[in-house]
Parts: structure tokens; C-alpha cells; sequence
């Protein structure tokens, strides 16, 4: 609870209307100042090294003073830290009248709304006294601030009423300000420890030797400042890499933003990413921060860099390089510690022989690569996935996991699943559907293009290896596409999704060669 108490944003207070108004009313008609303490006593929104600052020249003069300044710090904290249940009306050490109204919610004092430097009707000529006995002692021969005296605000009983029910007033503007900001705080919160469960290195799947070695380089690199560079084919999960590099890193606090290059031409990405100002083209209305200065301290993730032009390149090697960029329109330049987290689907390399990616940025941004594989790569990982897939359809559903039958699991592991991870969670979200009050995921709601990929008679999936059955199902794929297309081999290739030189190897593996008739 005390820390809690210690977190409020009491800096947010001093920007409420009502408390501007305030000081404002109560500043122009009595020359009283108000602040605001935590529930130590302590004063909040003063500049440091400051105490009050005082409006009126008597008030300002003593807390110039080291002992003054002192006494007005303990007649404060013993007013406002008494952990008060009511309006309190006292007096400071110099004699001036004082005002502290608790701020409480739930019943915790969390603070309250402290005025002085005024004296009341009823005591003035004590008051008075007191507060010339204090400037004495403190400045003998200054007899100018004496006179000032004879000059302070005195407020009758109906003024002091009335300056009572202001603050009042505040106060519950204050209360209802607290509940909306703790309220978005603890929201906040919550997002981001959802964030960083969700996007936790326990929910990368896949067991696959090549997963395996992904995740050991990923835990490496989390903290590094290093530009990552992520590449993999579409559907393979390069986002949910660069998110979980953010969200286990030491700046998981701090924003993540991701934005697809692809997605904007030339002008607009600049515009997007370095922002710009007022003026500087036609539709440009107002001042705009770009997504480097954004994601300051955090992450900016650049989905499909490799659709960048040849000059947003240049752009980016600049910024990458000095940490330095100009807003479209402004001459002036600004900093950004973003983390930079890139991702492509295109081979940079043969881009670099075909002069259409830079070379001095590819090497700028190929400090730290991670390689995504491609799913049909890792088909050990399919039933795994399946069985993730399954389960987060099932708890978003509402109902109990439903399971795939021998005959539509064998069917998702014979596909080369092009479209990667995404493809094959879309396609058990269609099973999941389609099933409607069945318990089973059965093959013949699986899409038509994973109909008919293999016999089901010719494998038996009882008992045996992971390794060994999906070998089985490999080899009739092969098999059945090489009769297809009558042994050419090119076609087969470009059909599956691997390499002509990958299939003869597979092709001899298997012993399916075309025998001599």
C-alpha cells in the first residue's frame, strides 16, 4: 500500500484546470500561494531547490533565509503529515495563517491541498507581531521588509469560508483525476505483463534442432543494443522474434513499434519514420513526431526493409549509423536511442548483386542475423504447433480442445505449408469452425488443397518415431508427384517448395528412382 501511495502522479495534479484556477483566484485576490503535499507532509510540484514560491515580498524573504527556509519545511510536514482526517487551520512558524485540506480515497490520506501566507481578521495584531519577531531575528537591520507587513492580505471569517470551499472543491477534482490516472496506470500495467507473457520465450514454438539454435541466439542478443537483422520466409514469425527480443529485454517498459516498409511509398515512409513539420507538404497541418523519435528507449522494429527505394536507404544508414535524423521539412536534427530491429523476406544478398539494396547499409544491418526457418524445414514442429494452435482456438472458443483425426493429421503433416506458421494456424482456426459441436478436426474440412497429398492406407501411423512416420509421409509425397509429373523434377521441386538439387537427394534417400522399363 505505501508504495502505491509513494507512485502517485502528482505531477499530472498541477496540470488540472481547477488547480490553475485556483492558484490563480486566490493569488490575484489575496496574494496567497497554494501547493500540494504527499502524505509525509512533503511539498510536490515545486521546482527543486525551491519551497513555495511565494507570491508576496514577506514570505519570499524568510524562506531566502536558511532558518527560515527550515521552520517553513517543519511547520508544513507537521500540518500535512499528521495522516489528517479533516481541515485543518493553523499556524507556521512565522506567524502566518494556514490552510491543509486532506486528500483521501478509500481511506488513505494520500496527501493535501496546503495554502498560507495570509492572516486572519480576528488575530491580525498578534499575527502581525509574530511575523515582525521573525524578521527581526532573522534580518536586524532590513527595516523596508517590516514595513511590507502593514501590506499582507487579511481575510475576514466569510473569506476564509469561502477560500475553504474552493479548496474543497479542488480537492474532489483532485480525487476524481487520481482515480482516472491510477485507474489507465494500473490498465497500463496489465498490458504489459500480458505483453511480456504472451510474447515470453516459452510461447516460441518448436523443438526442431534449428529452433532450438534460434532461441539459444535470441536469449544471447536480448539485451544487446546491436541492430538485429531477422530474415525468413512470410508466415514464419518474424514479428513474434522481434517482440519477444523487446519484451524479455531490459526495455520491455519502454515502447515497442512496429512499422511495414512496404506499406508506404517513398515520401510517406519518410514522413512515418523521421516525421515532419508544419508546412512542409501539401496536407501537413501540424508538427508530427516520426516513429524514431516515438520509440526512444524502446524498440522500432522495420518490417520488409528490403522494400525500402535506394534513398530512404541512404536515410536509414544515416540514422542507424549516427543515431541522428532530420524531420521532413526541418533543418534541425534530432536524437533517437530506438533499438533497431529489422526483418525481410527477400535474399539481400542476391538484391546486393542486382544493385537494388546498398551495400554499406546491408552491412550496417547485418550485425546480428537471425534466420527464421521455413516450416517444412522443421516438420518435427508441426504437431507441436498443431497442438498449440488447438488449445488457443479452444480457450478463445469457449469449448473443450478438439483433436484431429489419424486421417486430417496425417494430411497437415504431408503439406509444404508455403504460407509457414500463419498458414497453418489459419487453417486450424477453419478446422476449428467447421467442426461446429464435433469433437474431432476431420479431414474433409481441411482446405481442398491439402486433399489428397497422400494415401492414408499406406501409412501406419501406430506406434514408431515422429522422424520415422514423417519420413513416411514424405517419401509417398515424393513418390506420388514425381509419377504426376512424370519424373521432371524441376516442376516437382518448384511444386514443393525446395531445391532441385534437395529433391535428387531425397529422391536417392527414399530409392525412388525411375527404374529402366
Amino acid at each position: 500500500m505505501k508504495a502505491e501511495v509513494e507512485e502517485l502522479p502528482w505531477e499530472e495534479f498541477d496540470k488540472l484546470h481547477a488547480i490553475r484556477r485556483l492558484r490563480q483566484i486566490v493569488g490575484n485576490q489575496w496574494k496567497i500561494q497554494v501547493n500540494f503535499t504527499d502524505h509525509h507532509g512533503y511539498l510536490r510540484g515545486v521546482p527543486a531547490g525551491k519551497f513555495f514560491n511565494p507570491i508576496h515580498h514577506v514570505c519570499k524573504r524568510i524562506t531566502s533565509d536558511s532558518r527560515g527556509f527550515q521552520g517553513c519545511i517543519a511547520a508544513v510536514r507537521k500540518t500535512a503529515g499528521m495522516q489528517q482526517e479533516k481541515i485543518e487551520f493553523g499556524q507556521c512558524h512565522a506567524g502566518f495563517s494556514t490552510i491543509a485540506v486532506p486528500i483521501s480515497v478509500q481511506n488513505r490520506y494520500l496527501g493535501c491541498v496546503f495554502c498560507d501566507g495570509f492572516i486572519v481578521e480576528g488575530t491580525q495584531a498578534e499575527q502581525k507581531k509574530q511575523i515582525k519577531a521573525t524578521l527581526n531575528s532573522l534580518f536586524p537591520s532590513d527595516q523596508q521588509i517590516q514595513s511590507y507587513v502593514e501590506q499582507l492580505p487579511v481575510l475576514n471569517k466569510k473569506e476564509v469560508d469561502f477560500l475553504t470551499q474552493l479548496i474543497e472543491m479542488v480537492v474532489e477534482e483532485i480525487i476524481l483525476a487520481y482515480a482516472g490516472l491510477w485507474g489507465v496506470r494500473k490498465e497500463v500495467d496489465h498490458l504489459k505483463i500480458a505483453l511480456t507473457s504472451r510474447y515470453s520465450f516459452a510461447n516460441m514454438i518448436g523443438k526442431s534442432d534449428a529452433m532450438q539454435r534460434l532461441y539459444s541466439l535470441v536469449e544471447r542478443v536480448k539485451d544487446a543494443v546491436s541492430i538485429v537483422l531477422i530474415q525468413g520466409e512470410n508466415g514464419t514469425g518474424k514479428e513474434l522474434i522481434a517482440r519477444a527480443l523487446h519484451y524479455n529485454s531490459k526495455r520491455r517498459k519502454e515502447p515497442f513499434i512496429a512499422v511495414s516498409c512496404g506499406a508506404f511509398n517513398e515520401n510517406l515512409l519518410e514522413s512515418e519514420l523521421f516525421g515532419h513539420v508544419k508546412g512542409s507538404f501539401t496536407g501537413a497541418i501540424k508538427d508530427k513526431i516520426g516513429l524514431f523519435e516515438a520509440a526512444n528507449d524502446g524498440t522500432l522494429f522495420l518490417d520488409e526493409v528490403g522494400e525500402t527505394s535506394q534513398t530512404m536507404q541512404v536515410k536509414l544508414l544515416r540514422v542507424l549509423q549516427e543515431g541522428t535524423f532530420r524531420p521532413v521539412g526541418s533543418n534541425e536534427n534530432r536524437e533517437t536511442s530506438a533499438r533497431v530491429i529489422c526483418a525481410t523476406n527477400r535474399d539481400l544478398t542476391k538484391m546486393l548483386e542486382e544493385g537494388q539494396f546498398r551495400k554499406d547499409l546491408y552491412y550496417r544491418l547485418n550485425v546480428i542475423n537471425l534466420v527464421v526457418p521455413p516450416l517444412r524445414e522443421r516438420p518435427e514442429d508441426i504437431p507441436l504447433l498443431i497442438e498449440h494452435f488447438v488449445r488457443n482456438f479452444a480457450e478463445k472458443m469457449g469449448t473443450k480442445e478438439k483433436k484431429p483425426s489419424k486421417e486430417c493429421l496425417q494430411s497437415l503433416l504431408a503439406y509444404q505449408w508455403p504460407g509457414n506458421v500463419r498458414e497453418l494456424e489459419n487453417e486450424i482456426e477453419r478446422l476449428y469452425v467447421l467442426a461446429g459441436e464435433d469433437s474431432t478436426l476431420v479431414e474433409m474440412n481441411l482446405s481442398p488443397r491439402l486433399h489428397g497429398l497422400v494415401s492414408v492406407s499406406s501409412i501406419d501411423l501406430r506406434g514408431g518415431k515422429l522422424r520415422d512416420v514423417l519420413e513416411q509421409v514424405e517419401s509417398e509425397i515424393i513418390k506420388e508427384g514425381l509419377k504426376r509429373t512424370r519424373w521432371n523434377k524441376s516442376q516437382l521441386a518448384k511444386e514443393l517448395g525446395i531445391s532441385r538439387a534437395g529433391l535428387i537427394l531425397k529422391v536417392e534417400k527414399y530409392g525412388l528412382e525411375r527404374k529402366a522399363s
